[in-house]
């Protein structure tokens, strides 16, 4: 009689993990299917020559849906510049951060020196600092050398928050690493850097996914620098252009909504690609073995 009971247990408890799941399932995907909804539904303009002057409501089961706002959201703004200047500066603060991070982050755990405990201390604090306290600075420092509006700029600026993050990051991934394979391989005649190339920088590729992916969604999802430390559209990033959307009058929402899927696709996609890595790269880095 016993066993009926567990299987009935059991029969439950499934149920209601399929609708907590449904539940985040919906709750997670939600907005994007809005956004979706929104993007295929045709403004009803109130002046034709001006398109972006729109009188409608959002409705949520449009009945002639087509992809007008997109073709509109090309013909009237600069997206697509938008789009690369976006790629272009999360890619380089990715690979700029990365590189900074895993080299620090090893020396951090392989070698012993004085001042390492208050360097560590002094990473933390600064990835606590917020990035606003940053830009008075970053603004004079940048208008002295010439950084000004420039997608170099926009990249330092960017690793300045990006890169404490992913270095205690990899601290915490370098160390669970044996160090026996390295030593092995310098009892063989490789030097640190040959090592590092070859032995740590493949065993940690999980790690540095999840902090190269970190890093460039930091910069990709990023206002605040974009904003305020650049002035003109070929350096201004995809946050702009969809704050300049936010203050339109009335609002252009199927415009609004088409780009705000444009620009969180790539996340999306890039996520979905590498989850994996992402999630074993931050459950390895999470605890010291």
């Amino acid at each position: 009689m016993s066993t009926p009971k567990r299987r009935n247990g059991w029969g439950t408890r499934n149920v209601l993990v399929a609708i907590g799941a449904t539940a985040i399932l919906v709750y997670s995907i939600g907005p994007f299917i809005w956004l979706f909804i929104a993007s295929i539904t045709p403004e009803a303009t109130a002046d034709f020559d001006t398109p972006y002057l729109s009188d409608r409501t959002v409705t949520y089961l449009p009945t002639d849906p087509s992809f007008a706002n997109y073709y509109a959201l090309f013909q009237n703004v600069p997206f697509e510049l938008y789009f690369r200047n976006s790629a272009i500066i999360a890619t380089g603060n990715m690979v700029l951060t990365l590189i900074v991070a895993s080299l620090g982050a090893y020396g951090f755990v392989r070698f012993r020196f004085a001042g390492r405990s208050s360097f560590l201390v002094a990473m933390l604090v600064a990835y606590t600092i917020p990035s606003v306290v940053l830009l008075v600075p970053l603004l004079v420092i940048f208008r002295n050398v010439g950084l000004n509006n420039t997608h170099l700029g926009m990249i330092l600026a960017e690793a300045t928050h990006a890169a404490p993050f992913v270095l205690l990051l990899m601290i915490n991934y370098f160390s669970t690493l044996p160090k026996e394979l390295e030593e092995a391989a310098q009892v063989d005649g490789a030097g640190r850097i040959k090592t590092l190339w070859r032995i740590v920088i493949p065993l940690s590729l999980p790690g540095l996914v999840a902090g190269g992916l970190l890093a460039f969604i930091m910069s990709w999802n990023n206002f605040l620098f974009a904003f305020l430390l650049t002035s003109t559209t070929q350096v201004k990033t995809l946050p702009v252009i969809m704050r300049q959307f936010a203050l339109g009058e009335p609002a252009v929402w199927g415009v609004s909504a088409a780009g705000a899927l444009l620009s969180t696709l790539p996340v999306a996609l890039i996520f979905l690609l590498f989850q994996r890595m992402l999630m074993s790269g931050l459950a390895a880095g999470a605890v010291k073995g």
